[in-house]
């Protein structure tokens, strides 16, 4: 069925990353949405009429590759099920089409706002440095100094505008987590990620959903990860999330 919304979506009018990139967005409302195929493929006719797609050289399905760190005793997964606010999040990521990779900081600093540090490398990272190190250890009092390679994460993306480029949405699927022993593929489910100006009109995708009864759900990529590959950590918090994203699956 992927299949079929990717020639859906071939057929939709493109827009350069050059343009995408004038949607700044920088006062904005993020929702998200965690969808299964058949939930994709409903979006399929608001998509078609309200938005354009993301078209680089041709394509308009992009893959992204994620290095994700943490302490020995995953410090930042705790943090998260245990409702820290100022937590944060490592990771390096490599746009594989494109080439070009990064080595990310996101600081969860209020209920509603994240702070994200990026800096460009040359390769995606493996391991952390002591210049790296240093960097992550200026965001936060607690003691950093074991932070390796928890998890790799893959998946393929999908970004639109809407016409008046007060919004973009993301679609996010064919995710795989893998560490040094296991793989998990969660292939029947899809990340739906919606960026609006907090002064845009109603936004027809989210018009859509609502209608359609379709929820807004916390999704985070680690975490997931985290809970698929080590299935013995702590995740009371997290049950909710797990409960609906079975229930999603089926």
């Amino acid at each position: 069925m992927i299949d079929q919304f990717l020639n859906k979506v071939a057929t939709m009018p493109p827009v350069s990353l050059a343009e995408l990139d004038s949607v700044a967005l920088q006062n904005r409302i993020d929702s998200k949405y965690v969808l299964n195929e058949d939930g994709l493929m409903a979006l399929m006719p608001c998509l078609s009429d309200n938005y354009k797609v993301l078209s680089i050289n041709g394509l308009r399905s992009f893959t992204y590759e994620n290095n994700y760190f943490d302490t020995k005793d995953l410090l930042f997964y705790k943090d998260h099920h245990n409702g820290y606010v100022n937590r944060i999040k490592v990771r390096s990521r490599k746009y594989v089409e494109s080439n070009l990779c990064y080595f990310e900081i996101k600081k969860k600093e209020k209920v509603n706002r994240t702070n994200k540090h990026r800096v460009s490398l040359d390769k995606i990272a493996s391991e952390i440095n002591n210049e790296k190190q240093d960097l992550v250890q200026s965001f936060t009092r607690k003691n950093l100094n074991d932070l390796k390679l928890i998890l790799k994460n893959n998946f393929k993306r999908i970004t639109f505008v809407n016409n008046d480029f007060t919004e973009r949405v993301t679609i996010d699927f064919n995710l795989q987590f893998s560490d040094s022993s296991n793989e998990v593929n969660l292939d029947t489910i899809i990340v739906l990620e919606i960026k609006q100006s907090k002064s845009t009109q109603e936004s027809p995708l989210v018009t859509f959903l609502r209608k359609s009864n379709t929820r807004e759900n916390s999704f985070s990529k680690y975490i997931f990860g985290v809970i698929s590959l080590h299935p013995e950590m702590k995740k009371n918090n997290f049950l909710p999330i797990i409960k609906n994203l079975t229930k999603i699956q089926k």
